[in-house]
Parts: C-alpha cells; sequence; structure tokens
C-alpha cells in the first residue's frame, strides 16, 4: 500500500511543464495529502509499536516466569511448550475454518495441501524439529540468564541466519555486512563478559545458558533458511504452513515429555505451577510468531531494524526495576554495538548513477 501511494500519478506528471518547480512542489503536496496517508502511517507506526512490545515482552516474560516467586516458576517447560502448540493449531483451524467459510472446504483445503502433497508435508519435519528444540532451548537460556543478555544474544540469529544463507542457498554477502556480522559477534561477547564478571549475576550457570542461545540461534537460522529453500515459490498460506508444522511439533514435543519429564508430570500434574505468568508465555509462544508475521507486512526494513533497536533498549531498562539488573560500561558499548550492526547489515549503498553516453558533437559544442 506505501508504494501505491509513493508511486507518482502518471497523468498528474504528464500535465507538468519540464520547468515549473512551483508546479512541481504543489503536485508533490498534493499527492502527500493523500485521504489513505492516514491509515497508512496508523498502519506503519501501530505495527513498529507492536514489534517494540513483541520484542521486548518475549525476553521479559520469559525470564519473569522463570523467576517470579513461589510456586509459578515450578511449571515444566517441556508441558509449556505442548500447550503452545495446541493453542497455535487450534487458533490456526479456527482462522482457516473462518477464511474458507465452512468445515467442509476446510476439510478440502488440509485435504489438497497437506495430505495430497505427502511429500512436500514430510519436508516439514526437519524445520518443525527444529522449531521444538528452539523452543525448549528458550527457557533453558531464559532460566540461567539475565533478560538484558538474553535480548542481546538472541540477535545472533541473524549471525547463523547469514551464515546458513550462505552455505545451504549460496547467497553473497556485501562487505557492509560481512562487517556487521563481526560487529555483532564483537557486542555479544562484550556483553556475555559483563554478565560473568557483574557481581549482580543471577544464580543461574552462564555457560548452560549461552550455549543453549547458541542452539537457539542454529536451530532459528537452519529451519528459516531450509524453509526458504524447500518451499520457494510456495503460496501455502501461513495458517496451513503452521498447522503442518504442529502435525510434527506435538508428536515430538510429548516424546520429548515422555523421556525427561514423564514422572515429574505423573507426580505434580501436568498444570503444576500454572499462573498468570505461565499462561502468558504460553500465549507469546502460540501466537506471537503469527502476529509478527501479519503485522511485519506494514513494516519497513528500516522500521524493524528500529523496533528490534529500540526493544533492545526497553529491555535494558525495565530489566533494572525489575530483575535488579545493573549494566556496567562493558555492558552498555556491547549492547552499542549489537545495535549499530543491526542497522549496518540492513544498510544498502544506493546504486551508482546511470550516465548518458555523450555524442561527439555534444562534446565539441561544451
Amino acid at each position: 500500500a506505501d508504494r501505491a501511494m509513493a508511486a507518482p500519478n502518471e497523468e498528474g506528471q504528464g500535465l507538468l511543464n519540464e520547468g515549473d518547480e512551483q508546479d512541481q512542489k504543489q503536485v508533490s503536496v498534493t499527492v502527500k495529502e493523500d485521504p489513505t496517508s492516514g491509515t497508512s502511517s496508523f498502519l506503519k507506526y501501530g505495527s513498529l509499536a507492536f514489534l517494540i512490545v513483541q520484542n521486548s515482552s518475549h525476553v521479559l516474560l520469559l525470564r519473569y516466569s522463570r523467576v517470579v516467586p513461589g510456586d509459578c516458576n515450578q511449571y515444566i517447560t517441556s508441558v509449556a511448550v505442548l500447550f503452545a502448540e495446541f493453542l497455535k493449531i487450534v487458533f490456526c483451524l479456527i482462522t482457516l475454518l473462518f477464511l474458507e467459510q465452512g468445515p467442509i472446504s476446510l476439510y478440502k483445503r488440509l485435504k489438497a495441501d497437506i495430505w495430497d502433497r505427502k511429500w512436500d508435508t514430510l519436508k516439514v519435519s526437519i524445520p518443525a524439529l527444529c522449531y521444538t528444540l528452539q523452543n525448549n532451548l528458550q527457557f533453558v537460556a531464559a532460566t540461567h540468564l539475565s533478560a538484558a543478555v538474553l535480548q542481546l544474544l538472541y540477535q545472533t540469529k541473524t549471525l547463523s541466519t547469514a551464515v546458513f544463507g550462505v552455505i545451504i542457498l549460496g547467497k553473497s554477502l556485501r562487505c557492509s555486512q560481512w562487517l556487521a556480522l563481526c560487529i555483532l559477534v564483537v557486542g555479544v561477547v562484550m556483553a556475555q563478559g559483563s554478565q560473568r564478571a557483574s557481581t549482580n549475576a543471577n544464580s543461574g550457570n552462564v555457560l548452560i545458558g549461552v550455549c543453549a542461545v547458541i542452539g537457539v540461534s542454529l536451530c532459528s537460522g537452519f529451519a528459516s533458511v531450509y524453509l526458504e529453500k524447500i518451499l520457494k515459490g510456495d503460496k501455502t498460506s501461513i495458517w496451513v504452513r503452521n498447522v503442518q508444522l504442529c502435525i510434527f511439533s506435538i508428536p515430538l514435543q510429548l516424546f520429548a515429555i515422555w523421556q525427561h519429564d514423564y514422572e515429574k508430570v505423573l507426580r505434580l500434574g501436568w498444570m503444576h505451577g500454572f499462573c498468570v505468568s505461565t499462561w502468558l508465555v504460553v500465549s507469546m509462544f502460540a501466537f506471537g510468531g503469527l502476529l509478527v508475521a501479519i503485522v511485519i507486512r506494514f513494516a519497513d526494513n528500516n522500521l524493524k531494524n528500529l523496533a528490534m533497536a529500540l526493544a533492545i533498549i526497553l529491555s535494558c531498562i525495565v530489566s533494572v526495576p525489575l530483575f535488579d539488573f545493573k549494566p556496567n560500561e562493558i555492558f552498555a558499548g556491547g549492547a552499542f554495538l549489537v545495535i549499530c550492526s543491526i542497522f549496518l547489515y540492513a544498510w544498502q549503498p544506493k546504486p551508482a548513477p546511470a550516465y548518458l553516453p555523450v555524442s561527439a558533437n555534444e562534446g565539441a559544442q561544451k
């Protein structure tokens, strides 16, 4: 919508006199005062606000649910991941039911996109495994790392996605992007080092937390690139795609519970430790990614990068009173480098202007 409004009106441009700069300014003002521009601005900056809240609350809620006093932090994390997958598939099926305008049409749609395309559906099992592992590792990381450091370390997903893109898809990165990735690594190392040196560090094992975040980054980067490779040109809707992922992730998560937490579930029950904060985390895992995928179409790259940078700052600010976090100069420097790397990675140099060839006669006259 923004690009359509930004495009010049060809009929209006045809009425312009080439040397009449005043008329050109008037026309440009008229174009900018399009009645729909207010709605577009609301959607754009509304999406910016949503992305800031989502990016920051994801880490803050996750960390808070692991340190909240009482029994609320004793919930079984693998069960929380399972409930999030159940909520996600129910939400997607209800959405598809409305979009298809009836259960019969929904059945035909799912049969055509999932059952009749068994091989394509089977391919989704690999990213489903990665996302299931990623969700479980996020709880491990939030248990051992502060929210501010966790927010910074999450940015290493950019590094893993870029590297997998080069290896699997054969993509090439600009020199500025490689520089941005190097700056990102330096910033993350500084932030993690400040956590280790801080006297106010949490009681968790920092090494376990860092390893968990690395696992999250690797799973996220590989799954994203793998999906891009196998689904290139595929027109399957986001709702059907998430139903496909849940078909594999739910059995995988049930298997994980049976392997690691079955005795605890039998002894304490499935809902042990589930409080308001836990359900907020479950809802965030279930709906956060879907809502971001919908909202992100209204935000350009600059707004997305700004949202990520502001989310880092907001997470650090909120962590001070909420978790008694005390950032030092090293952490501030690392955070600054991470934010700079976000904008540098997305920066694209302007293409060189195209020069028209000058004829010999024009050159002689000059």
